[in-house]
């Protein structure tokens, strides 16, 4: 018995198909949202980022720096 790309050894029946189906669909929609924040020249993340950073490293829990700056 030869089993079709898309499947899965050793399922039951299509849910396998389904979930891989599911599973790339959820990774390009992942894909996508990286892609859109790549290109995103609002700067919002340069302007966030160093007071993120300062709380980041008032409430560490090691004597060391989370950052090399």
């Amino acid at each position: 018995m030869q089993t079709a790309a898309t499947e899965l050894p050793h399922t039951e029946g299509h849910s396998a198909v389904r979930d891989q189906a599911a599973c790339a669909a959820q990774n390009e929609a992942a894909r996508k949202l990286l892609r859109e924040w790549l290109c995103d020249t609002s700067g919002y993340d340069e302007e966030v980022w160093p007071q993120a950073k300062k709380v980041i490293e008032e409430n560490r829990l090691s004597p060391r720096s989370r950052f090399d700056d």
